[in-house]
Formats: C-alpha cells, structure tokens, sequence
C-alpha cells in the first residue's frame, strides 16, 4: 500500500533529532593561502608597531578598518579579549586565497562589541571573507534603529564572491522589527545585494555552525534590490539570483522577527539548523525558516520551535515568487502560529512546493484579526499552483483548527498522517484533494479522501 512509505517520517524524525541533539560540529579556520598574519590585541596592543607577530600587535580596529587586505592574509585578535569598536576592513579576497579573520592565542573566541554602530561587522563592496571563532554583540540602549551584527553589503558591486562565517557567536544586537530588501535592515547575520546602477549578486555563501540569539528583525538572511522577473513583476531593477548559498548546522534563538530566510536564491540548501523562539518582538508576520523569490530551494533536517502566536508565527513558509521549492525531514514543534503557510500575496506568484516528510507535533493554530490560523494555513490572496503535501505526520493535542483553506490554491494531500487533539481537530479544505491518509482524532474526513487508513 502507498501508506507504508509513512513510518520512513518516524524514522527520519528520530534520526533528524538524535543529530540536532548532537549539536554542529565546531570547524577550525581552514589555512589560506600564502598571505602576511596580522595580529590585534585590544587590551595590550599598539596600532603604532607592525602587527605582523604576536609580540608585536595592534590594538585597535579602527587600525585593521583603515588598512587594505589582500588574498591569503589573516587579521587574528586576541583569544578571550574584546574589541570595542566597527570591524569594516578594506580589499578582497579570492576562494582559493581568501582574507580570514580569526583568533589566535587560546581558545576563546576574541570578541567584537559594536556599542551602538550600525554593525559590528561592516564588509562592503569587497569578497573573499571568512570569518570564524568570533563573539559579536552590538548593544546599547533600545532606540527604534536598525542594527546587524555580520552585515555584507554589495551595492552596484558586479558578482561577489565567497563569504564564509563559520563558527561564529552573534547575540545582543539592539534593532527593531524592520526586514526588506528597501529597508534598513536588523538582523544577527544579513547578506544584501542592493543598487541599481550595475547587477549585483552573491556567489558562494556559507553560514555554519555557528549561534545567533536576541536578535531582531532577521536571524541569519540574505536579500536583494535585483529582484523583478516573471514571478515578481512589481520588484526592483532586473533579476540577478544568489547561487552557492547554504545555511547549515546553526542554533537560534530568541528572535524577534525571522530566524533563517533565503531571498533571491537558485537552489540554496538550508539544513540541520535549529530555530528555537522566533517573532517575539514582531507585529509583522514572521517565519522559522524560508525562502523568497527563489528557485529549487531545499529545505531539510531543520527543528523549528516556539515561535510566536500574535501574530501567528509559522515555522515554514512556502511564500511569494518561489519556484519549486522542497521541505523536507524538518521537525517542527510547540510553535505559537502553527507549522506551514502556503502563502504568496498579490504581485507575487509561486509555481511548485514539495512538502513531504516532515513531522509536526504539537503545533498550535491561533486567532488573529478575527481570523483562525490552522496548524497547516493555505490561502493569502493569490492562488499558487503545483502544491504537493506527502508522507508527513501532523499531530496535536493543541490544536482544533488542523488544516484550513482561505483561497483558491489547490494542496495534494496524500500518504500523510492527521491526529487531530482530543475532542477532534478540524480539516476544512473543500479545494484539495486528499488520497490515502491516515486520520485519527479527525471531526470530519475529507469527502474526496476515498481511501482513507483509519476513520477513527
């Protein structure tokens, strides 16, 4: 029977938590190229001596701000010190010599504290960056004013290439709700393609390993003002697409607004993250994880939870002017707002979703502007198409509201397993189609679902 591919989601679920449960692993700074060491020691060091050896350090970053790297060299400060200041170095890199910045002189990561600046961490119009084992905050008194810890901006820049932030600690970045590619934006880690002078576009990004917590507006994004093609006919300039983009192995938490979204990506991958609190401090609608005006994007072995209900807070979001895109093997769980919204607003339009797999537990459906948002939402105005819902356990005891259709869109729900809370949870979708799955704690099976397993 086609239902036997569903214990292959509890296996998958045990295995996805057993290697969340593990943790990332924590990767050293690769060795670059031949390229001269430069060492900064905030606490002991003089911008006046050379810099190129541990005994003879700078002190500040506004001295490694004010100097112009080539590829192969390493900026390195102190292991367990703080730099008080704007890391924004100048030159560029390249992939196979790229410009790394690190610690050296123990095993604590040196930390950069932004006090205020619009970012800790400034690379603009330059490639060829790494950066691991660091501590970035930037805090200071709440002021309704954007702020990022890691913030790569290329405007009117051409192709930039290779960003790499492994092993990196972004938390305590003081901003606000503000997200968008025309905004000022807040975020722990945000990769903006902006200008509209000369297309502009990222090849090869990295985020690994690495935390972001108390944050505000984005978790860990990548945006673009080159965004106007078919799918989005109202955006910016012309289309220009982020390629080599994967997200791995990252823990959020406590996030005011989005914790990981893709903007712009062709085939991004987006895996083994953990979102844990998100949209705490947002009136705008925020995800855990998701993509934006982006093709054949994979999403996997990612753990949502704990997101938000007012306004209601999904883990996934299958949004706007996305073209075959893939949740597949994330566990999502306790979250205020629910587990996946197929949603895409007017101006925008969205081919292709592939949703199989997946386990939710415990996911909550809530109220908002006198409207119920289901635990599975469809419906924000525009009618997507080729939507498909396969070999995923939905499971309640939260929740009345399970599925719910407020649109035109059409989901094929099939081979997956329903268990509504106790009393019954609701299905109302007279649009989909459903074949094959399982229902247990249902109030009324779907009428087009003729072989349903369990009826109970």
């Amino acid at each position: 029977m086609r239902i036997a591919r569903i214990p292959r989601t509890v296996v998958l679920r045990a295995a996805v938590g057993l290697a969340l449960c593990v943790g990332p692993l924590v990767a050293a700074a690769p060795a670059s190229a031949a390229g001269t060491r430069y060492y900064v020691d905030c606490s002991a060091g003089d911008d006046a001596a050379a810099g190129t050896s541990a005994t003879t350090p700078w002190r500040t970053l506004a001295k490694v701000s004010g100097t112009t790297f080539h590829p192969g060299d390493s900026v390195l400060l102190r292991s367990g010190v703080t730099c008080n200041g704007v890391l924004a170095p100048q030159g560029s890199g390249t992939a196979t010599a790229p410009i790394t910045v690190s610690t050296y002189g123990g095993s604590a990561r040196a930390s950069l504290a932004g006090g205020g600046a619009r970012a800790t961490v400034f690379l603009h119009n330059v490639q060829g960056w790494e950066l691991h084992n660091l501590d970035v905050s930037d805090t200071i008194t709440p002021d309704s004013t954007a702020r990022t810890g890691i913030y790569v901006l290329l405007s009117d820049y051409g192709t930039g290439s290779h960003y790499v932030v492994d092993n990196v600690k972004v938390h305590d970045v003081t901003g606000l709700d503000s997200t968008g590619p025309d905004a000022e934006d807040s975020g722990g880690i945000v990769l903006k393609a902006a200008g509209s002078a000369k297309p502009t576009t990222f090849n090869g990004i990295t985020v690994s390993n690495s935390t972001v917590s108390d944050t505000d507006g984005y978790g860990i994004a990548t945006e673009s003002q080159w965004s106007k093609r078919d799918l989005f006919p109202s955006g910016e300039n012309s289309y220009v697409p982020m390629t080599g983009v994967r997200i791995t192995g990252n823990q959020l938490s406590n996030q005011g607004g989005d914790g990981i979204v893709v903007q712009n990506g062709t085939a991004p991958e987006i895996d083994h993250n953990v979102v844990d609190g998100f949209g705490l401090r947002a009136a705008a609608y925020h995800s855990g994880v998701w993509v934006w005006n982006s093709d054949n994007a994979v999403m996997e072995y990612n753990e949502v939870a704990h997101g938000a209900s007012a306004p209601p807070m999904m883990a996934f979001d299958a949004d706007g002017a996305n073209s075959h895109i893939t949740y597949q093997y994330n566990y999502s769980h306790d979250n205020g707002g629910g587990f996946l919204a197929f949603c895409t607003a007017p101006g925008q339009l969205s081919d292709g979703v592939v949703a199989r797999y997946n386990t939710s537990v415990n996911d909550h459906d809530a109220t908002y502007g006198g409207l119920t948002f289901p635990v599975v939402f469809n419906g924000c105005g525009v009618t997507m198409t080729d939507l498909d819902f396969y070999g995923n356990t939905v499971q309640t005891s939260v929740a009345k509201a399970l599925i719910g259709n407020y649109g035109q869109s059409v989901v094929n729900y099939h081979d997956n397993v329903f268990v509504g809370a106790p009393g019954g949870s609701t299905i109302d979708d007279p649009v989909s189609t459903f074949d094959h799955n399982t229902y247990r704690n249902i109030t009324q099976i779907p009428t087009g679902d003729t072989n349903p397993a369990h009826k109970r």
